[in-house]
């Protein structure tokens, strides 16, 4: 189907939390300023704010309450310290064409909201299905909620997206059937991304055996991978028996579990994102060229990503949104960063700020002016607007050595400086505005 054809899709809408983790209340738009939902969504805030929670709120609520039992065997400390229940909303919206329903066809509304909500029963907690939006719809359990039914494309990765030194508990968890493994290094720190690198190397093998489908995958997502993804002249030169091969600038071949960990996490989630769309799509069809003749996939979804820059140089950190937009036009990515030049890629308005638990501030989206200061701004600039509220982005020794300069200076137009204080002050020009 070419992209044009594409309307709406399996979106995140609106998020809806209520005294869960830290947020007794918060309620996102994750839509666009022209009502598109594809793109680059940022949530920024200081460690501790709630980032990660907010990413697994989401996950929960695709996946409805069964998965995410799976996923979180342990409830307690989801519901906000003092109160007996919490909810989690999400508003989807899906596509017509790609996410049915368990019957097959789709006949619910335009969007309809996933809810799940977690109770204290005696000493335990339990989580099931919520109806604070809902209204008696069923959207969420004929469609994302069952089992089998095709489409609503959903992934979610947490910041450790390693390729090796999983657990035996976490492996098991990856390759167990249904949407779970799609989520599990967003809730499982010892999960790897290994099953990318063995499904490449099965491509391989099918593809020798002239299997076609096998064969349009793997072409396809070498030539994704080669359009400069790796940047600094890297590139896959290929695949065997062993696994993936690069080749750097300076023609020199080496391993994929030879390079830093920036390549590996970085191509282990790019490998596995691709490798779960050929599962929910296919592989025909999957790619399609634009006009500059690069590749990009032609299908819809959401992506979450915690800590997007983890391991990622700042030349990087700053191409990763452009660069993911443009081969992944229709996906909806949300993300959450420490980085200025991240944000930088943020489409329509679109980037988040959670606040510190206890300020009495709720998470926000910001607004035009900011988002503009952001999107338009050098890094320093970027760090005191509100989307990281920093005071200053100099050093405590900077700023305290820049008073000390003033202090010293007003003297010296005073014709009160000693000795001392004019040989101190000429070593303090240094700091000076």
């Amino acid at each position: 189907m070419p992209i044009h054809a594409l309307g709406g899709c399996m979106y995140v809408e609106r998020v809806a939390l209520r005294n869960i983790k830290g947020f007794t209340e918060a309620e996102l738009d994750f839509s666009g300023d022209d009502g598109k939902h594809a793109g680059w969504a940022v949530i920024t805030g200081d460690n501790g704010s709630g980032k990660t929670a907010f990413l697994k709120s989401i996950c929960m609520a695709v996946l409805g309450p069964d998965d995410s039992r799976v996923l979180i065997p342990d409830l307690r400390g989801w519901v906000t310290e003092g109160e007996d229940s919490g909810s989690i909303s999400v508003e989807v919206k899906p596509h017509h064409d790609f996410d049915r329903t368990a019957k097959g066809g789709f006949r619910v509304q335009n969007t309809f909201w996933a809810e799940i909500e977690f109770k204290r029963e005696g000493e335990s907690w339990a989580i099931s299905s919520a109806d604070v939006y809902r209204n008696k719809k069923k959207g969420a359990f004929n469609g994302p909620w069952s089992v089998g039914t095709p489409g609503w494309f959903s992934l979610g990765y947490g910041p450790f997206r390693r390729l090796y030194g999983s657990s035996p508990d976490a492996q098991r968890l990856m390759v167990i059937p249904g949407r779970v493994p799609r989520f599990a290094t967003l809730f499982k720190e010892d999960a790897t991304l290994g099953e990318c690198e063995q499904w490449v190397k099965q491509l391989n093998y099918k593809k020798l055996e002239e299997q076609e489908s096998e064969k349009i995958a793997l072409d396809g997502l070498l030539e994704i991978l080669n359009d400069d993804f790796l940047r600094q002249g890297v590139s896959v030169r290929g695949v065997n028996s062993e696994g993936i091969w690069l080749t750097d600038s300076a023609g020199r071949n080496m391993p994929l579990a030879d390079m830093s960990e920036g390549y590996r996490s970085a191509l282990a989630m790019l490998i596995d994102i691709f490798r779960h769309m050929v599962d929910v799509y296919g592989a025909v069809d999957l790619t399609a060229k634009s006009e500059d003749g690069s590749s990009y996939v032609n299908r819809p979804g959401v992506v979450v990503i915690d800590e997007v820059d983890s391991h990622l140089h700042p030349a990087w950190q700053r191409e990763i949104g452009f660069w993911l937009k443009k081969h992944f036009p229709l996906v909806q990515f949300i993300v959450t960063t420490h980085s200025p030049l991240v944000c930088q890629a943020a489409d329509r308005g679109r980037i988040y700020h959670m606040a510190q638990p206890g300020s009495g501030e709720l998470p926000f989206r910001l607004d035009e002016n900011d988002f503009n200061r952001v999107i338009a701004g050098k890094p320093d600039q970027i760090l005191i607007s509100p989307a990281f509220g920093m005071p200053h982005t100099r050093s405590p020794k900077a700023v305290m050595a820049n008073r000390q300069h003033s202090r010293l200076r007003a003297k010296q137009l005073s014709g009160k400086l000693s000795k001392n204080e004019e040989r101190e002050l000429e070593q303090l020009s240094l700091f000076a505005d």
